[in-house]
């Protein structure tokens, strides 16, 4: 029995490598180059290219809120030579878009889970409130309604903010940026109170005191930085986690996918990649092919309930 395992393991892990015969692996990224997901998915590619004994590519295919990578993935044949990144967007879109062009679920064939970035509540650093509690009474008596930037329409930033609304039972002013970079101006000029934004992009301002962290958006304090409370301490039963795992085309056989998850797992777990990761605010959280189908089915599920509780719609 054994030896059967270890020969099936052995077969999967040389089928993957001999996929085709240029012998390219290609991992498709749903967003422009330099960014958190960017820059994770070429520390895998090294790692990959090692120990699966062929060269790992990362294709950037940025544009349509991660949609247009996320289809070069679905129409991508399923023989092992393409898989691909997918986010919080890719459960956000299927709950909160009429018109898709693939079915998150049903078009893929999941690989594993990565893990989950951190998104922070921050504030200009003279702002009143100096905890989320402070935050939420201010809310309420404030007229107009307080103003939170975000990272765009239909990112976790700006449905955090929908959710910390509802919640609190009162309003908020969305304001949606492009980027960080503008929130970060924005925020330190006075000119906006509060915004979400990622930990990873937020750390720097952070620990020059330039901003001040409140909360962040995960249902729990993430052990590295235990300085941070959650949202959710707060406001019991808060939580909007972002998060990144990697799918293969549809029908693409199972012993390449497994193949594929327990390599990639493997790479994720790396104390040297762990420990870089985490130091831009990502942390790693693995989980099987089977497990990481529950966890997106669960993702739709939650997107599908917030988008009925706020009436938005992405298309």
């Amino acid at each position: 029995m054994l030896a059967a395992i270890a020969s099936a393991g052995c077969s999967g892990r040389n089928a993957l490598a001999a996929a085709d015969s240029d012998h390219v692996l290609r991992l498709i990224v749903p967003q422009a180059p330099g960014g958190a997901s960017d820059f994770m998915a070429r520390l895998l590619a090294r790692n990959l290219a090692r120990t699966l004994d062929r060269p790992v590519v990362v294709d950037n295919r940025s544009g349509g809120g991660t949609i247009i990578g996320t289809r070069a993935v679905a129409t991508a044949a399923p023989n092992g030579n393409t898989f691909g990144m997918v986010l919080s967007a890719h459960a956000i879109n299927q709950a909160m878009r009429h018109q898709m062009p693939y079915n998150a679920l049903t078009d893929f064939e999941p690989v594993c889970l990565a893990g989950y970035s951190i998104t922070v509540l921050v504030t200009h650093p003279g702002f009143a409130a100096r905890t989320v509690d402070q935050l939420i009474a201010l809310m309420r008596r404030a007229d107009p309604p307080l103003q939170y930037a975000s990272l765009g329409v239909g990112s976790v930033s700006h449905l955090a903010g929908e959710l910390l609304a509802i919640e609190a039972g009162a309003p908020l002013q969305h304001v949606p940026y492009n980027g960080s970079t503008g929130i970060y101006h924005a925020l330190v000029r006075g000119d906006l109170p509060l915004a979400f934004v990622t930990l990873e992009s937020a750390l720097p301002h952070i620990n020059a005191k330039r901003i001040r962290a409140l909360g962040i958006t995960n249902a729990r304090r993430a052990a590295p930085y235990p300085q941070l409370p959650a949202i959710a301490e707060f406001l019991p039963g808060f939580a909007l986690d972002g998060f990144i795992g990697f799918v293969a085309p549809a029908h693409t056989p199972a012993p390449l996918v497994d193949t594929l998850s327990t390599e990639t797992v493997k790479a994720l777990q790396a104390t040297s990649i762990r420990d870089r990761l985490l130091q831009g605010g990502f942390v790693v959280s693995t989980a099987p092919p089977a497990a990481f189908a529950d966890f997106l089915r669960h993702q739709v599920d939650k997107y599908t309930a917030l988008a009925k509780r706020t009436g938005i719609v992405l298309d």
